[in-house]
């Protein structure tokens, strides 16, 4: 990485919730995929490990929000004019978890000022895709893993439909985070789901989207 992306700790801007300040969300499809972490071959996603470093960390990916989980996971989808669809076959397939937290949590953001300091501007996550982030990554969690729980930032989908938490799995314990015990529903099913989907009529469901 380059020097510009290795700025000193005293710089860094950090994001320190209360215990249960943010209810944490997530959507799962293979079994243990809301607690275990995944196999190596599988930590892709967008602050995962980057090549030929996959069996440093693995993250658990939560966030602040039901939507933003959704568009994560690809099931809530907008176009260029804002017009929103939501795809039934996936919703189905998607189980909810939710989790707690008692202990305080530490997040390094890598949105806001921290992006420049980071070198995560709009031409690298443009053409670059998830290589400059889980560089990033890598960097963070070598120097603070020890200290902070994992990183965060705002949904880089359209409209920002809340902020994404993803947690250290070694570091699970340390801010005594705990799973909503099942069964675990899927989204289709859900009620705050379906509340959401109450409140916006205008967001259209169809199958395979």
């Amino acid at each position: 990485m380059s020097s510009a992306a290795t700025p000193h700790a005293r710089d860094l801007n950090l994001e320190l919730p209360d215990p249960d300040a943010v209810r944490l969300v997530w959507l799962f499809r293979h079994p243990l995929g809301h607690w275990e972490a995944p196999d190596e071959k599988y930590r892709d996603l967008r602050v995962d490990p980057p090549v030929g470093h996959k069996a440093d960390f693995a993250v658990l990916y939560t966030a602040s929000s039901l939507p933003a989980v959704a568009m994560e996971c690809r099931i809530l989808r907008a176009d260029q004019l804002d017009r929103y669809t939501w795809d039934q076959d996936l919703a189905a397939q998607y189980r909810v978890a939710r989790y707690t937290y008692t202990a305080p949590a530490l997040f390094i953001p890598i949105d806001g000022d921290n992006r420049r300091l980071l070198d995560l501007s709009g031409e690298r996550r443009k053409f670059a895709g998830y290589a400059p982030f889980q560089e990033t990554a890598l960097q963070l969690y070598t120097r603070f893993g020890q200290l902070a729980h994992g990183l965060s930032w705002e949904s880089f989908h359209r409209n920002q439909p809340g902020r994404v938490y993803a947690i250290w799995h070694d570091r699970k314990a340390a801010m005594a985070l705990v799973v909503d015990p099942g069964p675990y529903g899927a989204l289709a099913d859900d009620t705050e789901w379906l509340r959401f989907l109450a409140d916006y009529p205008d967001i259209e469901g169809s199958a395979g989207a």
